[in-house]
């Protein structure tokens, strides 16, 4: 998935669940997803988008600095699994 995608998932979650304000939350994760996208796969980036709407679903707001350690967490589990290249 690419970054441009990932925010209009997030952003039609955060839509519905969050009323008013969920067009002013998902662009706050743009460049979150942007450095997933430069430092590891498409599926990164999916799995943090994933992670996000999840919260959002659950009525949570993550801040950028959670975005940012949850983005932290999906690429250092793939620094485990692909051998660290």
């Amino acid at each position: 998935m690419h970054p441009e995608e990932a925010l209009k998932q997030v952003q039609c979650v955060a839509n519905t669940t969050l009323e008013d304000i969920g067009q002013r939350v998902a662009p706050l994760y743009g460049p979150t997803f942007r450095r997933v996208a430069a430092n590891g796969t498409g599926t990164d980036v999916t799995v943090l988008a994933d992670q996000l709407c999840s919260e959002l679903r659950a009525g949570n707001r993550p801040t950028v600095a959670e975005a940012e350690g949850f983005a932290t967490d999906v690429l250092s589990r793939r620094a485990l699994t692909d051998g660290g290249n």
